[in-house]
């Protein structure tokens, strides 16, 4: 994760020259959805649970409820904006670090399970030896039984 808290630079040049209650609310829902979505990249192992694991600036400001359109007016086009898009692209370079991660990790256990293909196989055949010793047995016991009760109706 970053030392820095999530969006820490966002806007600053509009919360220093513009207070409109509405950017402030806007700017204050992308910054708690920024750290939400970092916690739950961090909960899940790295990866993004959401929107097919990929970070856009549509995906932010939907979780913000906030509207793309705001971030191209005049008073976020060239401050909150390109914030937004920079901490997207901080998050994606994580998030694809962590695919390769993971196929890398699924290529070791795909060439562990062919190692230990052999030895499951051998287990398996052994197993099978020993069922098939325990039927012969069974069937020997079926047999001897049968002979018993035939001499107790007989005897």
């Amino acid at each position: 994760m970053n030392s820095q808290p999530p969006a820490a630079g966002l806007a600053r040049e509009v919360e220093a020259t513009h207070s409109h209650p509405r950017t402030e609310a806007a700017l204050q829902r992308l910054r708690q959805a920024m750290a939400q979505i970092e916690a739950e990249i961090e909960a899940h192992g790295g990866s993004y649970p959401y929107n097919h694991g990929r970070m856009t600036q549509s995906e932010l400001c939907r979780r913000a409820d906030v509207k793309k359109a705001t971030l191209q007016n005049p008073v976020h086009k060239d401050s909150t904006r390109v914030e937004v898009m920079n901490w997207c692209d901080a998050i994606n370079a994580r998030l694809l670090q962590t695919r390769d991660m993971a196929r890398l990790e699924t290529g070791n256990v795909a060439s562990q399970d062919e190692s230990s293909r052999a030895a499951l196989q051998q287990e398996r055949d052994e197993l099978r030896r020993q069922l098939d010793a325990a039927l012969r047995h069974n069937a020997e016991l079926a047999q001897e039984n049968a002979a018993l009760r035939e001499r107790l109706t007989t005897g």
